[in-house]
């Protein structure tokens, strides 16, 4: 009970701490030239706060701490330590307070890492972050908390979820939280530069790290997920379009695209409405994933809470979070006549633009298919699932040209590039993979030019993306100097 005592105190010593931390931003934002070290130390200190209370909640899964509420509902006294361990995370309570963990980590180290960059954008960024922050402090001392007591306490627990019992999936969630939390600071950052009007190259090079963490974890987590529903659900597959997996996967649509648009904005300075759009886009999926399966309103094999008060509570934040993002694109957002540039047809951000707009359908398609059965349930109470073959439908036909541009895109050059400039591998592997597609195809005989197609397509951007990793070098010593290509810039 102790260790319930010291976590629950330091959630509430956690929160107070913001209250400084406003203060000293506020103040040092109309001041001094340099950031105040008051913020970075107050920030320092929530985050410890927070890691003595994600220890407390540890400790008391490790030791069976019965009177813990949480531990009571998630643990007991002959479950192996490392699920033990990874039940801290395994419920509703648990996984929130390693979101206010990671959202307290990722501040601190965006100060630490930011001493280059304009004070005034650092402290904005601050305060955007602490918004969400105190959100969560909120939300885990309100209607969340994880060390309720149990009394009398009971003397054994009632065990974590035999489906969460896997080694995979305790890793999962955390990967899930760092993508979706990494998102926080890009979302903050492009708020804070979108208010002064910071949005360049140099900011782009910045933030271009935040996106790379985000997605990278935020891939990793899906990729687990994935691992572990084709041997644990028993259906022999990867991915089922469950509504769970779907609100995963569209801010990993919206991080993928913001990616690329910092690349072009990095190298061209255009783009910036895209880049902005995105950033907020990005986070507020992650929230809206995050409202969906703990209120409830999903059904899923994944979901493990199922409480309105707590959906409405994250719905409002959300309304939060969105009406000041609209506030400062409207109000600050200003956009640059630089920035409207007509792209050459044939330049490597044409066709990143263009596999923007397909990415954006995609992630239409997987929206719509979400919630659309949510709708219906409200307007008409009537239920409805939507399953593989609506995805497939919409996605497949768009899957080629999407697939095609992937391969071609990284050979262009910037600003302008010669059609067929030292490419005619190109062709020559557009050919290949579309003759290896319709051998392989024949055989089976259904839709034998659509998966012609489709399959020709990833094939072409498979070895093209090999001859990228220098064994083309190969095939051009093999086959003369006038099939090999030109050094292309990147």
């Amino acid at each position: 009970m102790i260790y319930s005592s010291i976590g629950y105190y330091s959630l509430v010593f956690g929160l107070c701490a913001s209250l400084p931390i406003f203060f000293f931003a506020i103040k040092n934002f109309k001041n001094d030239e340099i950031l105040d070290s008051k913020i970075i130390g107050f920030s320092f200190i929530q985050l410890i706060l927070v890691v003595v209370s994600f220890l407390g909640l540890i400790i008391s899964f490790v030791i069976s701490d019965f009177s813990n509420e949480t531990v009571y509902n998630n643990s007991h006294t002959t479950k192996p330590l490392f699920y033990k361990i990874s039940g801290t995370w395994g419920n509703h309570e648990g996984s929130l307070l390693l979101w206010l963990l990671v959202l307290s980590l990722f501040i601190f180290i965006f100060l630490l890492k930011s001493k280059k960059l304009l004070k005034n954008y650092r402290i904005l960024t601050v305060l955007f972050q602490q918004v969400i922050i105190i959100g969560f402090f909120i939300f885990l001392l309100d209607s969340s908390n994880p060390f309720n007591h149990v009394f009398p306490t009971p003397t054994e627990g009632l065990g974590l979820n035999p489906i969460l019992q896997d080694p995979a999936l305790a890793i999962h969630p955390p990967m899930l939280y760092l993508g979706y939390v990494g998102s926080s600071i890009i979302f903050s950052s492009v708020l804070a530069a979108t208010s002064l009007n910071y949005i360049s190259n140099t900011w782009a090079t910045h933030i271009k790290q935040w996106v790379l963490i985000s997605w990278i974890f935020l891939t990793l987590g899906i990729l687990l997920g994935s691992i572990w529903a084709y041997y644990e659900l028993g259906w022999g597959g990867f991915w089922f379009w469950d509504p769970v997996e779907n609100v995963s996967l569209m801010p990993w649509l919206a991080l993928t695209t913001l990616l690329h648009c910092v690349l072009v904005l990095e190298k061209r300075s255009v783009l910036k409405s895209w880049v902005i759009i995105l950033s907020i886009t990005t986070f507020t999926l992650s929230m809206c994933g995050t409202f969906l399966v703990r209120s409830g309103i999903l059904n899923s094999v994944h979901t493990f809470a199922n409480d309105p008060e707590r959906g409405l509570f994250i719905l409002s934040f959300l309304f939060v979070l969105i009406f000041i993002s609209l506030f400062v694109f409207f109000v600050f957002h200003k956009s640059d006549k630089e920035e409207i540039i007509s792209f050459s047809l044939f330049s490597k951000e044409t066709s990143i633009l263009i596999n923007n707009w397909l990415m954006m359908y995609f992630l239409s398609v997987v929206l719509i298919g979400t919630v659309y059965p949510i709708f219906l349930d409200v307007i008409s109470s009537e239920q409805i699932s939507v399953g593989p073959p609506f995805y497939h439908k919409l996605i497949i036909p768009f899957l080629i040209p999407f697939l095609i541009f992937m391969a071609i895109g990284p050979q262009l050059r910037w600003i302008k590039s010669s059609v067929l400039e030292g490419k005619k591998y190109l062709i020559f592997f557009l050919i290949v993979s579309f003759v290896i597609s319709f051998l392989i195809i024949k055989n089976f005989g259904n839709n034998l030019l659509i998966n012609t197609v489709l399959i020709g397509s990833a094939l072409y951007l498979f070895f093209i993306t090999i001859c990228n990793t220098g064994i083309f070098d190969t095939f051009a010593y093999i086959f003369g100097s006038n099939f090999g290509r030109n050094p292309i810039s990147p």
